[in-house]
């Protein structure tokens, strides 16, 4: 009998102690063992070190002194994984004893797999969908897929553009590198996915993984802006030429309506900063653009297949969004997605 391979799970905490806990031991608490535990901490204040310290004496930590983010903390723990595959969590998440290997038996089913995606369900709502994957649409606008919807129970495994949580092999982490640490709050995970699908692997939502979370959800201006900032950051990273050529009409049209939610959600000095940003990181991103020349395996065209022309955004229900800019942008996807 072959030996299982090892599983590093690497955890984000940042002031959680009042969760990080239960989410811990529901990693040592799997039907699979050789599962090692990595915290990386974010500067905590709350007396978190001393008490997973005191609590978890196994587990490994790191102590980062400050918020660097999701991305660059992960990124900290990549460094001294030891796993043949890893996974990265959020501390407020409650693994099902079997999501590991469940996670695991996708991997190992198929080679071209290279991220696997649990199913994730509200922790106190636990027959609603949190994430089962996530839908882009083209303009790189990203939305859980059947959010608050009731869970299907069991469903095939299927493809999807990226995983807000996903495990990986330790091969694809070694070829594409970690997390873009220019992406300090969201889309860090999204970008990482479109590397590995530049390099020829795709994901999979593996139904059967099942994780619960503390989901609360934060309509914030400052989220806005920073997905906002990191959703144009992505597309200029990582589109072909010709793609942003295409999709650059439907892109101006979004971008005049979030121009115009900015204005009337009190965040519109803080869109028009993140242009000024995104001018001053240009030089950053054209370089990491040259540099995934030599990591994409597949075009564009294999890229955007499964993306939407369907637009929703999350914690925005607005008449105009769905009756009139979400069918005018599927029209057009329809249109040019034969030319990507």
């Amino acid at each position: 009998m072959k030996p299982l391979k090892k599983v590093t799970a690497i955890i984000v905490n940042w002031n959680d102690k009042n969760v990080i806990d239960e989410c811990i031991q529901s990693l040592l608490d799997q039907d699979r063992s050789e599962i090692e535990v990595i915290i990386s901490d974010n500067g905590s204040k709350d007396g978190s070190i001393e008490y997973l310290q005191r609590s978890f004496p196994s587990i490994k930590i790191i102590e980062n002194g400050k918020n660097l983010g999701f991305g660059s903390a992960i990124n900290k723990g990549l460094v001294i994984a030891k796993g043949d595959y890893i996974i990265f969590l959020n501390s407020d998440l409650k693994l099902n004893p079997k999501c590991i290997g469940e996670l695991v038996k996708l991997l190992e089913s198929d080679s071209n797999i290279g991220g696997a995606i649990p199913k994730i369900l509200h922790i106190d709502q636990q027959n609603t969908i949190n994430s089962l994957g996530v839908l882009i649409n083209f303009t790189g606008i990203a939305y859980p897929n059947l959010l608050g919807q009731k869970d299907p129970d069991w469903i095939e495994p299927f493809e999807s553009a990226c995983g807000g949580i996903f495990m990986l092999r330790r091969e694809v982490y070694e070829t594409v590198g970690g997390f873009d640490e220019d992406l300090f709050l969201y889309h860090e995970d999204h970008d990482l996915s479109w590397r590995i699908r530049l390099a020829g692997w795709y994901l999979k939502v593996n139904p059967k993984a099942t994780m619960y979370h503390h989901y609360k959800f934060n309509k914030g201006v400052r989220k806005y802006y920073s997905s906002e900032k990191n959703r144009l950051y992505l597309l200029v990273k990582n589109m072909e030429v010709k793609t942003l050529v295409l999709i650059f009409p439907a892109l101006l049209i979004v971008e005049i309506s979030q121009l115009f939610h900015a204005a009337i959600n009190n965040w519109f000095f803080l869109k028009a900063k993140s242009y000024i940003e995104l001018l001053a990181l240009l030089p950053r991103i054209l370089v990491k653009r040259k540099k995934q020349k030599h990591l994409r395996r597949v075009p564009d065209k294999e890229i955007t297949r499964i993306y939407q022309g369907t637009l929703a955004v999350s914690g925005i229900k607005n008449p105009l969004l769905t009756h009139l800019l979400s069918p005018l942008l599927n029209t057009y996807w329809r249109l040019i997605r034969h030319l990507v």
